[in-house]
């Protein structure tokens, strides 16, 4: 029981040296920001990527079906339209970290 009471009393010492829980998930929620700036930038990219991947089989499929089946192009954007949408699943759904979300300290 004294155990308890001294890590009780130690806790109490302490507890306004520290940054508080604000302060940790502040300090928490920057990085989680850069990361999703960075897979919300990436996934646009990949995306248009795609979309063009995808013109640029169906003109090759124009000129040889056999060689260029119409699936790929029908898969590439899919691809394509899904990635560029994934940003906007936070404006949809209303939780997460929103792209483009900037600290003001």
């Amino acid at each position: 029981m004294s155990v308890l009471l001294f890590f009780y009393f130690a806790v109490l010492a302490f507890a306004e040296s520290g940054p508080g829980i604000g302060g940790v998930a502040q300090n928490i929620l920057e990085p989680v920001v850069i990361i999703s700036n960075f897979v919300s930038s990436t996934a646009i990219i990949i995306g248009v990527s795609c979309i063009f991947g995808a013109f640029i089989r169906y003109l090759q499929h124009r000129t040889n079906p056999l060689a260029h089946p119409i699936s790929i192009v029908v898969v590439l954007l899919i691809m394509g339209i899904v990635l560029i949408c994934l940003p906007l699943a936070y404006r949809l759904s209303g939780t997460g970290v929103p792209f483009g979300f900037h600290f003001h300290q």
